[in-house]
């Protein structure tokens, strides 16, 4: 999906220099951070944001939505191929302006989600304990006559 071919996807993999200035920002979290084996920040490029500079107008929405595509499929690409990943914003208690920063992104780019990947036996990946799903296809499924 890419509406009115605006283009608005930006990937950042992440080397181990980043992700050492990443672990410098959150020390609680260093020991985590550095058993990630793969790290690959994506951002909203957009010429549509709203008064705010916010993703809140219809373009940008849709951009944002673009770009949330295609990290589904870059983890489902993954999946594919064996890599598990986890798509990460808040929980890494750094601020987007800081992993923006550290990933060399252009101004005005917006954080949409940093994805760690890698094979369930590398780090901490083969840690994470897969959440309980909430609601089922049927819970959330209509079917119209």
């Amino acid at each position: 999906p890419n509406h009115f071919l605006s283009e608005p996807t930006r990937m950042y993999h992440l080397g181990d220099e980043a992700v050492k200035k990443l672990i410098a920002l959150n020390d609680a979290k260093a020991k985590m951070f550095a058993g990630i084996p793969g790290w690959m920040v994506f951002t909203c490029k957009t010429e549509h944001l709203d008064e705010s500079g916010n993703i809140s107008a219809k373009l940008a929405l849709e951009d944002h939505a673009t770009v949330s595509c295609a990290i589904q499929n870059f983890m489902q690409s993954l999946a594919e191929d064996g890599v598990g990943s986890k798509w990460m914003t808040g929980a890494l208690g750094l601020s987007p302006d800081d992993i923006l920063g550290v990933a060399g992104a252009e101004e005005g780019e917006k954080m949409v989600a940093v994805v760690w990947y890698g094979y369930g036996d590398q780090g901490e990946l083969g840690e994470m304990k897969i959440p309980k799903r909430k609601l089922s296809v049927d819970d959330i499924l209509t079917k119209t006559p």
